[in-house]
């Protein structure tokens, strides 16, 4: 009952935002980070409220993580990031769970096949943790899709966190860098920045396929 009305005023202001979801569709990363260049001393703070709200709309975190880099640069950028995604996937985990659980059991019965409902209602345990951080891993897997969806698995919100935190870190980084990189499009830094985007495309669609030989990406690139 606690946790309810504590998350009700979150769920409360989900909802505003999710009205105002025709604004937020044309906002791109050069817009956010003018509109917390502007916030002075309070831009980190400002930031990381916005990472915490804004993906409970399925705003794109991608455009959130490249305005990041964009103000603050690859290494404060990447942990103001990490810190907002790290509160926003738990308030989205216990919203789930606790909160809005029928609206999300319905949106996930439509993204997802019977097999993967299955692998998550059983998600516990070493597979259900590393099942979470490679999920975490793989760009092409809605990050907004696995924070409602785990939070109808048995899994603890410890263990979630722990898994989301390995898992976010090396996406995180990535971003981060080629948003503090796009000042200079021409510049190689720049080029290298989409490399390492490239690379971890690469690796974690293998690893997806190594350790879950099933259709994990076609899911992700479906939903």
């Amino acid at each position: 009952m606690k946790e309810k009305k504590i998350l009700a005023p979150a769920a409360v202001l989900a909802a505003v935002l999710l009205l105002c979801w025709p604004f937020f569709a044309r906002v791109s990363p050069q817009d956010i980070r003018d509109a917390l260049a502007g916030c002075g001393g309070w831009a980190p703070a400002a930031y990381v409220g916005l990472f915490v709200l804004l993906p409970a709309v399925f705003f794109p975190v991608a455009v959130l993580a490249l305005a990041g880099g964009l103000l603050f640069g690859l290494w404060a950028g990447s942990a103001y990031t990490f810190l907002g995604a790290m509160l926003n996937c738990a308030l989205m985990f216990l919203l789930s769970r606790h909160v809005g659980r029928e609206t999300v059991e319905r949106y996930v019965e439509r993204k997802l096949s019977p097999r993967w409902r299955q692998r998550l209602e059983r998600a516990g345990g070493r597979e259900g943790f590393l099942l979470l951080v490679v999920l975490r891993l793989i760009p092409a897997v809605p990050y907004n899709l696995i924070n409602y969806t785990f939070g109808l698995t048995p899994m603890s919100l410890g263990t979630y966190l722990a898994a989301s935190a390995i898992g976010i870190i090396p996406g995180t980084v990535v971003f981060i860098n080629i948003g503090d990189k796009a000042l200079d499009p021409a510049s190689p830094a720049f080029w290298g920045a989409l490399a390492l985007l490239g690379l971890l495309l690469a690796v974690t669609v293998l690893l997806g396929r190594r350790l879950f030989p099933d259709d994990i990406t076609k899911k992700g690139r479906k939903t």
